[in-house]
């Protein structure tokens, strides 16, 4: 056991952090042991891990002392940041300024390549694409909503026609878990994870024809799409914020497929496959969204 190097994985309970835990412990464990650290060790998903053979830690990045101490002993640490794109103030000729969960993830990063520069050399970035699980857990946002008549509408700042590169969270582990395989060969690179993108018109009517409900694609303008967000009772700022992060979506794509990055088929096993959109349309309890 002691003979085993230690990847430390912070936000071991959540969409990247848990998947991120199985397949270490599943497919790296003869090399690897996983500190899985949580806030709260005692709830179930947290002991579920504990059980499949991860040590589960307690500590909050409000109390610096318990972060330093589940890192201490690290061979690798993985850690998130929010959402699926790199500095969105950067994008569309600067257009976007208010997507504050993109910025913030931008200012982590160039704090650690300016302020410690030999960790960042060993740092690999991974860009995980837009959830296939975004429609359920931020519908209000991402989601379509229903129609007086009874059908559904998924209504965005964007053509029907544009691809948004998308993932299921469940994929996440792999990713990471490839890249600690691949270890020095992936320092300093940005590896992108995404299903094969399809047009969101096409996306929406494969969810509807697999529910058996009636369903369309609604192009609408930015502030058409900030006023519906508010009629919900976001605040404004909040409305803003959002619909910029959804108008940046249509941009994912090509940064996604940059040739400075390495693509998913470069490190995907022979003998895994990617969950594909109808794989997990089929799966997903869409009781809360389609209210049945």
């Amino acid at each position: 056991m002691t003979d085993k190097k230690l990847i430390v994985v912070l936000g071991a309970t959540g969409a990247q952090g848990g998947p991120t835990t199985r397949y270490i412990l599943k497919h790296l464990s003869d090399t690897y042991r996983v500190r899985a650290v949580t806030r709260e060790p005692t709830k179930p998903y947290a002991q579920a891990l504990s059980k499949s053979g991860a040590e589960v830690i307690s500590a909050d990045y409000d109390i610096p002392d318990s972060i330093k101490a589940a890192l201490s002993g690290a061979h690798a640490i993985f850690a998130i940041t929010n959402f699926c794109l790199p500095d969105g103030r950067t994008l569309a000729g600067r257009q976007f300024q208010n997507i504050l969960p993109y910025n913030a993830k931008a200012l982590i990063r160039h704090d650690l390549a300016e302020n410690y520069p030999i960790l960042w050399k060993k740092t690999t970035e991974v860009f995980v694409a837009f959830y296939f699980q975004n429609w359920v857990r931020y519908s209000m946002v991402l989601g379509p909503y229903k129609a007086p008549d009874g059908s559904f509408v998924l209504s965005m700042p964007y053509s029907g026609y544009i691809r948004v590169p998308c993932s299921d969270a469940g994929d996440t582990g792999m990713a990471i878990g490839e890249v600690l395989r691949g270890g020095k060969k992936f320092f300093g690179r940005q590896v992108v994870l995404f299903e094969e993108p399809i047009p969101e018109e096409e996306r929406f009517k494969a969810w509807a024809d697999e529910l058996g409900i009636k369903a369309r694609f609604e192009q609408v303008s930015s502030e058409q799409h900030a006023k519906r967000l508010s009629s919900y009772g976001l605040p404004s700022d909040t409305a803003v914020a959002s619909t910029e992060f959804v108008e940046a979506l249509p941009y994912e794509e090509s940064m996604l497929m940059s040739v400075r990055h390495v693509q998913t088929e470069e490190y995907l096993p022979d003998c895994y496959k990617l969950a594909t959109w109808v794989d997990y349309v089929r799966k997903e309890d869409w009781s809360p969204l389609i209210g049945t």
